[in-house]
């Protein structure tokens, strides 16, 4: 076993009863996964807030894992974009999670949950974040952060366990492919989600669809560009069947939270 997960075994100790915070990634379905064998899968269960900009795919893997492991799998339906981040601002994450995550902790105690835990690993210091802030006011646990694991030791941990998610990349909710500033379109989000999930059913797994004054720009691996050219014709078409004005590829490849405006 890994030394890391022999630690996360011990610091996992401390407590009784959690609810995990699932989003259908590959960090939190592992945490998911590692709780299920520690607490029994009745000593444990998942939480997933459904919102206009969950990715309709993450929500099907979430329930599929829970289903799996045993584990109930409580679903927080969010139907409206909340007034707080209806523009998009740079702190979106930030007030995202804040909202979510108070929701989540007030249903999790209520059922008799004792804490709270999510998939925030040792890599995510490495990234702009902010929506950390907001866990640690709100006391939720990060395990793997606490316990110094990473992203490649969890990857390891889902493939010992045939998890589906071990080679699944990372991704990140719709509104990190708008401009910050502009109201949200929440037709436009759908949009993104089928658009994307075309892209990657059939050209790049790794793929991000960003739009910008109506026009849509695919970053994928520089290794995809060849299949997403030879694609081109039928890709544009798609787009604008979907009521993009222009796509295009961009040459620089995929770079995590381009969208980003980092104070």
């Amino acid at each position: 076993m890994n030394p890391k997960f022999e630690t996360l075994g011990r610091f996992l100790d401390g407590f009784s009863k959690p609810a995990i915070a699932l989003s259908g990634g590959l960090d939190s379905s592992t945490l998911l996964a590692v709780c299920a064998e520690k607490f029994g899968s009745g000593g444990c269960a998942a939480f997933i807030a459904e919102t206009p900009y969950s990715m309709r795919g993450e929500i099907g893997d979430a329930r599929d894992l829970c289903a799996a492991l045993g584990v109930e799998l409580v679903e927080i339906k969010i139907d409206s974009i909340p007034r707080e981040i209806e523009y998009n601002p740079p702190e979106r994450c930030y007030l995202c999670k804040r909202s979510i995550f108070s929701q989540l902790k007030r249903l999790a105690f209520s059922k008799g949950f004792d804490t709270v835990f999510d998939g925030t690993n040792a890599d995510d210091l490495s990234d702009y974040r902010p929506g950390m802030k907001a866990l640690r006011e709100l006391g939720i646990i990060s395990p793997f952060l606490e316990c110094a694991v990473g992203k490649n030791d969890i990857r390891a941990a889902a493939a010992e366990r045939g998890l589906k998610v071990a080679k699944k990349p990372a991704y990140a909710c719709l509104l990190t492919r708008l401009e910050h500033g502009a109201k949200i379109d929440v037709p436009l989000l759908g949009k993104i989600d089928e658009f994307e999930s075309f892209l990657r059913a059939e050209f790049a797994e790794n793929v991000r669809a960003r739009v910008e004054s109506g026009n849509v720009r695919i970053e994928c691996s520089p290794s995809d560009f060849g299949k997403i050219a030879a694609g081109a014709a039928r890709i544009s078409d798609v787009a604008k069947k979907l009521g993009f004005k222009r796509c295009t590829l961009d040459l620089g490849g995929y770079k995590m939270g381009s969208m980003n405006v980092v104070k």
